[in-house]
């Protein structure tokens, strides 16, 4: 027995020696339970109370200021398959983001299998444990892109298009064409491009599309555009002078340019048989850089005129008009 105490006390004393000093020992073991506790509290803590309540219209209460469309997409982000881990990636708090995915993946924790459990509605995401206010902001924030509206394509020519308007505008950042095509339509043409520039050293005329000012060169190219428009749907009384007349259906494009004038501004476009054979179709730019356009009013007049001069004409239709 001594001898067995004796090992005893070898090897209690081996042990003691082994040890580390009690300040040591102290300091390693806070640090190991301060370690444990971290670890704890970043795989628990929540910003969102377990029955939080999400601030959503028809959830747990009503208000918020989401739109239909976030929420509605917030169901149907998490209805595509999402996983805890992509929308702990995406930015939503571990707890929701896990609830989220369990709840819907059922209990076989497989999404896309037949126990799943989709999302209804922006109500039943909020009842899920853990999914309060800010669960429901992040999970917004994944999906806000979707209900952006696209920017609104705004046609700079939009006004010339409308038929009946006399004065058309333009942006203000609109940049002036470089280059212009004659159009023709349903078997009226509108040809050249004629520019009377109403300054002293002016071009007039200028038969030169590149020659007209900026400002003129937009007004010209909204008045081929004007032309378009009504020839698409060309009133009964023109259709009659083209088949009636001498006249074939041929308009040129004049423009008068008031852009650098000091003395004078446009007053209004008119339509002109210079010719039997071609009718001018005259816009005018003004110098605020708007622009006076033929109208559908204004072309009924000047065929109904023209009808008149060729029956008593012969056919002959020089000198009708329009204002």
């Amino acid at each position: 027995m001594a001898h067995l105490g004796a090992v005893f006390t070898s090897v209690a004393a081996g042990v003691a020696l082994a040890e580390p000093p009690r300040t040591n020992r102290l300091a390693l073991t806070v640090a190991c339970l301060l370690s444990l506790a971290g670890c704890a509290m970043d795989a628990g803590a929540s910003p969102d109370a377990e029955d939080a309540v999400g601030v959503v219209l028809g959830g747990k209460a009503d208000g918020g200021d989401y739109s239909e469309c976030e929420l509605r997409e917030v169901v149907s982000h998490l209805n595509e398959g999402a996983s805890a881990e992509e929308l702990l990636e995406a930015g939503v708090h571990v707890r929701a983001a896990e609830n989220l995915a369990a709840h819907r993946d059922g209990e076989d924790g497989l999404f896309g299998t037949e126990d799943d459990d989709l999302f209804a509605d922006i109500a039943e995401v909020d009842e899920v444990s853990w999914v309060g206010p800010v669960a429901l902001q992040q999970l917004v924030a994944i999906v806000t892109e979707r209900c952006e509206a696209p920017p609104v394509e705004v046609d700079p020519w939009a006004e010339a298009r409308d038929p009946e308007l006399a004065l058309v505008s333009f942006p203000e950042d609109m940049a002036a064409p470089e280059s212009y095509q004659y159009p023709r339509v349903d078997g009226f043409g509108l040809g050249g491009t004629e520019f009377w520039q109403q300054w002293p050293d002016g071009h007039s005329p200028t038969f030169s599309f590149s020659e007209g000012t900026d400002h003129g060169r937009r007004c010209m190219q909204a008045s081929a555009i004007r032309f378009e428009t009504i020839m698409a749907d060309p009133p009964e009384s023109m259709v009659r002078l083209r088949e009636e007349s001498n006249w074939s259906g041929r308009f040129f494009n004049w423009n008068d340019d008031f852009t650098l004038s000091e003395w004078s501004d446009g007053r209004g476009a008119r339509l002109w048989a210079w010719r039997t054979g071609l009718v001018k179709w005259i816009s005018q730019t003004n110098r605020d850089g708007t622009c006076w356009l033929p109208t559908r009013e204004m072309v009924e007049r000047v065929a109904e005129d023209c009808l008149l001069r060729g029956e008593r004409s012969d056919g002959e239709i020089q000198g009708c008009s329009a204002r």
